[in-house]
């Protein structure tokens, strides 16, 4: 693999787990406040618990709570250079 494909191999796993620390806090944020999370099942429920975190953060503080936007930005940043690191692979080969 070339020093390209690397680097966004790289920085794909670096927001990917930025996306997984934020979301195990929301999570704690949630249970905190109230709502019952299942821990088992956590990753195939993400998209409620994000959704419930957004609604219930807005209901409280009247804003958005700062850890949505610290999962929302390194999920797609990870999807992004992962693509870009699919490219980079198929463009290295040929």
């Amino acid at each position: 693999m070339s020093d390209m494909v690397n680097v966004f191999v790289v920085l794909a796993c670096a927001c990917a787990l930025w996306a997984v620390v934020a979301s195990l806090c929301m999570g704690a944020w949630l249970s905190h406040h109230g709502v019952k999370v299942n821990w088992i099942v956590f990753r195939a429920l993400m998209p409620w618990y994000v959704h419930r975190y957004h609604q219930m953060t807005r209901e409280v503080e009247g804003r958005v709570g700062s850890l949505f936007p610290q999962f929302v930005v390194p999920i797609n940043l990870a999807l992004l250079f992962g693509v870009a690191a699919l490219i980079a692979m198929v463009a290295a080969r040929g």
